[in-house]
Protein backbone atom coordinates (compact mmCIF):
# COMPACT_ATOMS: atom_id res chain seq x y z
CA UNK A 1 0.00 0.00 0.00
CA UNK A 2 2.71 2.49 0.67
CA UNK A 3 4.70 1.52 -2.06
CA UNK A 4 1.03 1.96 -4.32
CA UNK A 5 0.48 5.61 -2.62
CA UNK A 6 4.27 6.50 -3.46
CA UNK A 7 3.94 6.10 -6.98
CA UNK A 8 0.68 7.66 -7.53
CA UNK A 9 1.84 10.73 -5.62
CA UNK A 10 4.81 10.68 -7.61
CA UNK A 11 2.34 10.26 -11.15
CA UNK A 12 0.56 13.40 -9.80
CA UNK A 13 3.83 15.38 -9.45
CA UNK A 14 4.93 14.25 -13.06
CA UNK A 15 1.15 15.64 -14.25
CA UNK A 16 1.68 18.63 -12.53
CA UNK A 17 4.85 19.47 -13.83
CA UNK A 18 3.40 19.05 -17.11
CA UNK A 19 0.66 21.12 -16.60
CA UNK A 20 2.95 23.85 -15.58
CA UNK A 21 5.19 23.95 -18.47
CA UNK A 22 1.65 25.54 -20.43
CA UNK A 23 1.81 28.60 -17.88
CA UNK A 24 -1.83 27.81 -16.29
CA UNK A 25 -0.84 25.93 -12.97
CA UNK A 26 0.19 26.62 -9.70
CA UNK A 27 2.46 24.93 -7.42
CA UNK A 28 1.00 21.29 -6.53
CA UNK A 29 -0.47 20.66 -3.31
CA UNK A 30 1.18 17.90 -1.28
CA UNK A 31 -1.49 14.90 -1.38
CA UNK A 32 -3.56 14.17 2.11
CA UNK A 33 -0.76 11.09 3.79
CA UNK A 34 -4.20 9.33 4.73
CA UNK A 35 -6.03 9.94 1.87
CA UNK A 36 -5.58 6.67 -0.38
CA UNK A 37 -4.77 8.04 -3.92
CA UNK A 38 -5.34 5.69 -7.20
CA UNK A 39 -4.04 7.38 -10.74
CA UNK A 40 -4.98 6.95 -14.27
CA UNK A 41 -4.40 8.51 -17.58
CA UNK A 42 -7.28 9.55 -19.62
CA UNK A 43 -7.53 9.96 -23.09
CA UNK A 44 -8.15 13.44 -23.99
CA UNK A 45 -8.13 15.64 -27.41
CA UNK A 46 -5.12 17.95 -25.86
CA UNK A 47 -3.44 18.01 -22.13
CA UNK A 48 -1.84 21.45 -20.86
CA UNK A 49 1.29 20.15 -21.89
CA UNK A 50 1.28 19.11 -25.07
CA UNK A 51 -0.14 21.22 -28.24
CA UNK A 52 -1.59 17.77 -30.06
CA UNK A 53 -3.52 14.57 -29.10
CA UNK A 54 -2.53 13.51 -25.10
CA UNK A 55 -2.95 12.02 -22.08
CA UNK A 56 -3.79 13.89 -19.44
CA UNK A 57 -3.87 11.84 -15.71
CA UNK A 58 -6.62 12.45 -13.51
CA UNK A 59 -7.23 11.84 -9.69
CA UNK A 60 -9.66 9.06 -8.90
CA UNK A 61 -10.04 9.60 -5.33
CA UNK A 62 -13.57 10.21 -5.72
CA UNK A 63 -13.24 14.18 -4.21
CA UNK A 64 -16.52 15.44 -3.10
CA UNK A 65 -17.09 19.31 -3.46
CA UNK A 66 -19.80 20.95 -1.66
CA UNK A 67 -21.60 23.20 -4.61
CA UNK A 68 -22.73 26.14 -2.13
CA UNK A 69 -24.21 29.01 -3.78
CA UNK A 70 -22.04 28.68 -6.50
CA UNK A 71 -23.27 29.37 -9.83
CA UNK A 72 -25.21 26.81 -11.47
CA UNK A 73 -26.51 26.22 -15.44
CA UNK A 74 -28.36 23.04 -15.88
CA UNK A 75 -31.24 21.15 -13.82
CA UNK A 76 -30.70 21.05 -9.95
CA UNK A 77 -31.69 17.59 -10.54
CA UNK A 78 -29.52 16.26 -12.98
CA UNK A 79 -27.69 12.99 -12.35
CA UNK A 80 -24.16 14.66 -13.30
CA UNK A 81 -22.42 17.56 -11.74
CA UNK A 82 -19.31 19.41 -13.78
CA UNK A 83 -17.52 21.79 -11.33
CA UNK A 84 -15.14 23.85 -13.76
CA UNK A 85 -12.41 25.83 -12.45
CA UNK A 86 -12.12 28.90 -14.08
CA UNK A 87 -9.14 31.74 -14.68
CA UNK A 88 -10.26 34.30 -16.89
CA UNK A 89 -6.60 35.14 -18.41
CA UNK A 90 -6.28 31.49 -18.97
CA UNK A 91 -5.94 30.44 -23.02
CA UNK A 92 -6.40 27.22 -22.05
CA UNK A 93 -10.21 28.07 -20.20
CA UNK A 94 -10.23 30.39 -23.35
CA UNK A 95 -10.64 27.44 -25.51
CA UNK A 96 -12.03 25.52 -23.89
CA UNK A 97 -15.33 27.60 -22.99
CA UNK A 98 -15.52 28.76 -27.24
CA UNK A 99 -15.20 25.12 -28.83
CA UNK A 100 -15.66 22.65 -25.89
CA UNK A 101 -18.35 24.38 -23.76
CA UNK A 102 -20.72 25.16 -26.12
CA UNK A 103 -21.54 21.05 -27.24
CA UNK A 104 -21.88 19.83 -23.27
CA UNK A 105 -24.28 22.61 -22.90
CA UNK A 106 -26.63 21.64 -26.30
CA UNK A 107 -25.73 17.70 -25.39
CA UNK A 108 -25.80 17.52 -21.59
CA UNK A 109 -26.92 20.51 -20.20
CA UNK A 110 -29.75 21.81 -21.75
CA UNK A 111 -31.53 18.47 -21.75
CA UNK A 112 -31.25 17.59 -17.97
CA UNK A 113 -28.32 15.23 -17.56
CA UNK A 114 -25.57 17.89 -15.96
CA UNK A 115 -25.47 20.27 -14.09
CA UNK A 116 -22.88 22.50 -14.41
CA UNK A 117 -20.85 24.85 -11.66
CA UNK A 118 -18.41 27.94 -12.11
CA UNK A 119 -15.57 27.69 -9.64
CA UNK A 120 -13.28 30.72 -9.54
CA UNK A 121 -9.58 29.85 -9.27
CA UNK A 122 -7.85 32.88 -10.55
CA UNK A 123 -3.78 32.55 -10.46
CA UNK A 124 -1.62 34.74 -9.02
CA UNK A 125 0.53 34.86 -12.44
CA UNK A 126 -2.26 36.36 -14.13
CA UNK A 127 -2.66 39.94 -12.82
CA UNK A 128 -6.31 40.01 -14.35
CA UNK A 129 -7.95 36.72 -13.38
CA UNK A 130 -8.96 38.18 -10.50
CA UNK A 131 -10.64 41.66 -11.37
CA UNK A 132 -12.40 39.40 -13.94
CA UNK A 133 -13.66 36.98 -11.42
CA UNK A 134 -15.46 40.05 -9.35
CA UNK A 135 -16.75 41.49 -12.72
CA UNK A 136 -18.22 38.54 -13.12
CA UNK A 137 -19.94 37.75 -9.54
CA UNK A 138 -20.98 41.61 -9.70
CA UNK A 139 -22.59 41.25 -12.99
CA UNK A 140 -24.38 37.57 -11.06
CA UNK A 141 -25.74 40.32 -8.50
CA UNK A 142 -27.86 41.77 -11.75
CA UNK A 143 -28.75 38.41 -12.59
CA UNK A 144 -26.32 38.04 -15.80
CA UNK A 145 -23.52 35.94 -14.51
CA UNK A 146 -23.48 33.81 -17.27
CA UNK A 147 -23.35 36.31 -20.01
CA UNK A 148 -21.05 37.92 -18.38
CA UNK A 149 -18.79 34.73 -17.97
CA UNK A 150 -19.48 34.32 -22.09
CA UNK A 151 -17.93 37.88 -22.53
CA UNK A 152 -15.10 37.55 -20.66
CA UNK A 153 -14.12 34.32 -22.53
CA UNK A 154 -15.37 35.63 -25.58
CA UNK A 155 -12.94 38.92 -25.64
CA UNK A 156 -9.81 36.90 -26.62
CA UNK A 157 -8.19 37.93 -23.06
CA UNK A 158 -9.11 41.75 -22.74
CA UNK A 159 -9.70 42.36 -19.45
CA UNK A 160 -9.15 45.39 -18.71
CA UNK A 161 -11.64 47.60 -16.23
CA UNK A 162 -12.26 49.27 -19.71
CA UNK A 163 -13.51 46.20 -21.30
CA UNK A 164 -15.70 45.10 -18.05
CA UNK A 165 -17.38 48.44 -18.18
CA UNK A 166 -18.11 47.89 -22.01
CA UNK A 167 -19.72 44.69 -21.16
CA UNK A 168 -21.83 45.80 -18.27
CA UNK A 169 -23.24 48.52 -20.46
CA UNK A 170 -23.90 45.69 -23.91
CA UNK A 171 -25.23 43.46 -20.75
CA UNK A 172 -27.86 46.28 -19.86
CA UNK A 173 -26.32 46.21 -16.02
CA UNK A 174 -26.47 49.56 -13.59
CA UNK A 175 -23.31 50.70 -14.14
CA UNK A 176 -23.14 53.07 -10.85
CA UNK A 177 -24.04 50.23 -8.94
CA UNK A 178 -21.86 47.79 -11.05
CA UNK A 179 -18.80 50.08 -10.64
CA UNK A 180 -19.60 50.39 -6.72
CA UNK A 181 -19.13 46.55 -6.59
CA UNK A 182 -16.19 46.17 -8.41
CA UNK A 183 -14.52 48.80 -6.07
CA UNK A 184 -15.99 46.91 -2.69
CA UNK A 185 -13.71 44.09 -1.85
CA UNK A 186 -17.31 42.11 -0.25
CA UNK A 187 -16.06 39.36 -3.17
CA UNK A 188 -12.66 39.00 -1.80
CA UNK A 189 -13.44 36.29 0.89
CA UNK A 190 -15.67 33.98 -1.55
CA UNK A 191 -12.29 34.03 -3.97
CA UNK A 192 -10.05 33.18 -1.43
CA UNK A 193 -12.96 30.51 0.04
CA UNK A 194 -13.27 28.97 -3.79
CA UNK A 195 -9.23 28.61 -4.64
CA UNK A 196 -8.87 27.09 -1.22
CA UNK A 197 -11.70 24.87 -2.12
CA UNK A 198 -9.81 24.23 -5.25
CA UNK A 199 -6.59 23.02 -3.46
CA UNK A 200 -8.05 21.09 -0.74
CA UNK A 201 -9.33 18.59 -3.78
CA UNK A 202 -6.09 18.31 -5.77
CA UNK A 203 -6.39 21.27 -8.09
CA UNK A 204 -3.29 22.67 -9.57
CA UNK A 205 -4.24 24.45 -12.78
CA UNK A 206 -6.96 25.62 -15.14
CA UNK A 207 -8.98 24.63 -16.75
CA UNK A 208 -9.67 22.27 -13.72
CA UNK A 209 -12.94 19.81 -13.97
CA UNK A 210 -14.33 17.67 -11.30
CA UNK A 211 -17.07 15.20 -12.93
CA UNK A 212 -19.20 13.23 -10.70
CA UNK A 213 -22.41 12.02 -9.14
CA UNK A 214 -24.82 14.76 -8.10
CA UNK A 215 -25.58 14.26 -4.31
CA UNK A 216 -27.41 16.88 -3.55
CA UNK A 217 -26.16 19.71 -2.80
CA UNK A 218 -22.26 18.06 -3.09
CA UNK A 219 -20.61 16.54 -6.11
CA UNK A 220 -18.34 13.62 -5.95
CA UNK A 221 -15.92 12.17 -8.55
CA UNK A 222 -12.97 12.26 -10.44
CA UNK A 223 -10.88 15.38 -10.85
CA UNK A 224 -9.76 16.02 -14.67
CA UNK A 225 -6.92 18.76 -15.26
CA UNK A 226 -6.51 19.78 -18.73
CA UNK A 227 -7.88 21.42 -22.21
CA UNK A 228 -10.39 18.44 -22.53
CA UNK A 229 -12.30 18.27 -25.85
CA UNK A 230 -15.89 16.95 -26.02
CA UNK A 231 -15.52 13.61 -26.90
CA UNK A 232 -13.34 13.45 -24.06
CA UNK A 233 -15.73 14.86 -21.73
CA UNK A 234 -18.52 12.11 -23.31
CA UNK A 235 -16.43 8.92 -22.41
CA UNK A 236 -16.39 10.29 -18.73
CA UNK A 237 -19.87 11.57 -18.52
CA UNK A 238 -21.01 8.42 -19.82
CA UNK A 239 -19.33 6.08 -17.31
CA UNK A 240 -21.48 7.94 -15.23
CA UNK A 241 -24.75 8.36 -16.93
CA UNK A 242 -24.94 4.30 -18.59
Amino acid sequence: MLRQRYWASMMMVAASAALAAAGCATPPAAPAASAPVETTALPVGRSLGEPGPGRVVASLRAPQLAIGTDPVLGAADAPVTIVEFIDYQCPYCQDFAQKTFPQLKANYIDTGRVRYVARDFPLAKHERARPAAIAAACAREQGRFWEMHEALFADAGRLTDADFRRHAERLGLDRARFDACRAESRHGGRLDADYAAARAVGVSATPSFLVGASRDALAQGRLLQGDEDYAAFERVLQEYLD
